[in-house]
């Protein structure tokens, strides 16, 4: 009787040590594409007996106080205590900053144990292939285009899973200007889509111009006058063009302009320098007879894509001597035309 009694002690020690020793294995991608079915791997290995029953579930980052997305997978003898479960992680609970690095808790739980990994998530949920007629098109022409959406794993798009309708693309053709041509938004049908786009002449991109004068005066005895003309598109971007400047007085109440002041600029880099000599108002006029009168300086920039902006800027009044500058106003303004 004690022999017996040692011997079944033995054996059930036994058994509880192999249900311990297991090995529990668990296998995901990488990296879990939300809104898009994942296939998650679990096994329990060296088990026998009975049906095993895990849990895979997806948590957040780094609380874990919302469980994203769940499904419950049984392990049979049958299937060598193997088997896959599906998930899809909605999309609601994350930034959609492509820039943003965001995780998951990924878990499996056995009957005894949990298994856990982080796990990086992306939006790219798969890809689109786009083919064009042409490889070069100019304005007021036909752009004919197909894109082919397909999942990660290459199949054609069909619907949406979570709202059960077609998938949908939005288009937009960007010229080299950056200008937009936004279609209306399309449902992809077997992950197809068809259509075609007018290039029509569109308005350019305006630009702003500045001029800024390296001196608030010009004095009788100065020999020039630098002005810095800048143009930079609304967009940031710097102008490259032509300007055409023209430097005049206003007199007695009327603009009178240099006439041997108009001047060509190139603009580089949305940057260019005109310079108002003091020949071109002796020319013209009795350099003496203007003091106290304002200068001005009209710009007109032209782009190399031909559009055209024009700013005039009144500078301050032409002074006899440098103490002429305590009691002379120096404020200018720019007034755009």
């Amino acid at each position: 009787g004690r022999t017996m009694n040692w011997t079944q002690l033995w054996l059930l020690a036994f058994l509880a040590i192999s249900c311990l020793t297991y090995l529990a294995v668990m296998s995901a991608p990488n990296l879990l594409r939300v809104g898009t079915a994942e296939n998650i791997f679990v096994e329990c290995q060296d088990c026998t007996g009975g049906d095993i029953n895990v849990d895979i579930s997806v948590m957040n980052f780094p609380t874990k106080t919302k469980m994203l997305a769940s499904i419950h997978v049984t392990l049979t003898s049958a299937d060598r205590f193997q088997g896959f479960g599906q998930i899809t992680i909605p999309a609601e609970d994350f930034n959609k900053d492509p820039t943003l690095k965001q995780r998951v808790y990924l878990q499996a739980q056995f009957p005894d144990r949990l298994l856990e990994k982080v796990v990086l998530v992306s939006f790219q949920s798969g890809y689109i292939f786009i083919q064009t007629d042409k490889t070069l098109y100019t304005p007021n022409s036909i752009v004919n285009f197909r894109m082919f959406a397909v999942t990660p794993r290459m199949e054609p798009v069909e619907r949406d899973t979570p709202t059960s309708t077609y998938a949908s693309v939005t288009i937009e053709i960007v010229t080299p200007e950056d200008i937009i041509f936004s279609l209306d938004t399309v449902s992809l049908k077997s992950g197809i889509h068809s259509g075609s786009c007018l290039l029509y002449t569109s308005v350019l991109p305006s630009f702003e111009v500045k001029v800024i004068p390296t001196s608030s005066f010009f004095y009788v005895d100065s020999p020039q006058l630098t002005i810095n003309i800048k143009a930079t598109y609304l967009f940031g971007e710097e102008v490259d063009g032509t300007a055409f400047v023209v430097f005049g007085v206003v007199h007695e109440g009327q603009k009178k302009s240099f006439p041997d002041s108009i001047q060509r600029v190139p603009i580089v880099q949305g940057e260019g320098v005109v310079t108002l000599k003091r020949a071109h108002i002796t020319q013209t006029f009795h350099i003496n007879n203007l003091v106290g009168d304002s200068i001005f300086v009209a710009v007109s920039v032209l782009t190399e894509n031909g559009k055209k902006e024009r700013l005039e800027l009144l500078q301050g009044p032409l002074l006899r001597t440098f103490y002429d500058s305590v009691v002379a106003s120096a404020t200018f303004y720019g007034v755009v035309g």
